[in-house]
């Protein structure tokens, strides 16, 4: 398995109250596999790729990437082997900093040689100029942005991409593209994917699995069959299902 999670919780203090936001949840992907976690705003899903990631700190359980297991401090090459691509393409982007000096700031820190060449090999690779490397955040697309976001996920080639609600920010018409360039990249690379979302037509087109969240919890499973069929197990997974095709 690339990921095996184990008894996973997270809890949120302030004062003395708490958030209990995810709930001892047991998961695995395969090597290859796309798996889905969909669920309402606040379940919990962000959170978990979070905790994958290495940025939430304020988990208990057991993580394992790429067969060896991890901590809540990460080595290097713990870091290097799963990357995320936000929700937000701007937002993940320092507005004063130039393109390439986005995509060059993970190699930096991985000590990594032939910086620049390697950030025009990654932007041509998500279908953009290397002569954009030179450009400010605000000069690009919401869809250009998006594409570096994933040029700069993929610059240091980890097998696990985590994807927090990649299309969302996005208009319908470029949602489609960033998808297919996912997949593209997924199947040429043989990556590992967690994709998180509230749409379960977004799931439906990239997933070989789904699991449905509420309230920090699993509480279904869908195959991409049942997906396909509109078969589910749950009464909030029928609901969820319903509002989103019917």
């Amino acid at each position: 398995m690339m990921i095996e999670v184990r008894d996973l919780n997270v809890t949120f203090s302030s004062g003395k109250r708490q958030n209990h936001v995810v709930r001892d949840i047991s998961f695995s992907v395969a090597r290859g596999e796309t798996l889905g976690i969909v669920g309402e705003s606040g379940c919990g899903k962000s959170t978990v790729l979070r905790c994958l990631s290495g940025m939430e700190k304020g988990w208990s359980g057991e993580i394992a990437l790429a067969g060896r297991t991890v901590g809540k401090s990460r080595s290097l090459d713990d870091l290097k082997c799963a990357q995320m691509v936000f929700q937000d393409p701007y937002g993940s982007l320092h507005p004063r900093h130039r393109i390439g000096t986005a995509l060059a700031e993970p190699l930096r820190a991985m000590g990594r040689q032939e910086i620049w060449r390697t950030v025009e090999r990654s932007l041509r690779q998500v279908g953009l100029p290397a002569a954009f490397a030179n450009r400010f955040p605000h000069e690009l697309s919401g869809g250009q942005r998006q594409r570096v976001a994933i040029a700069r996920a993929l610059i240091l080639a980890p097998p696990i991409l985590l994807l927090d609600e990649p299309t969302s920010a996005l208009d319908v018409s470029i949602q489609a593209e960033i998808l297919n360039l996912l997949a593209d990249q997924r199947d040429e690379m043989g990556l590992t994917y967690v994709l998180v979302s509230h749409d379960l037509a977004v799931i439906a087109h990239m997933c070989d699995r789904v699991l449905i969240m509420q309230d920090g919890r699993f509480v279904d499973e869908l195959s991409k069959r049942d997906l396909q069929d509109g078969k589910t197990h749950d009464d909030y997974a029928r609901e969820l299902f319903e509002a989103t095709f019917i």
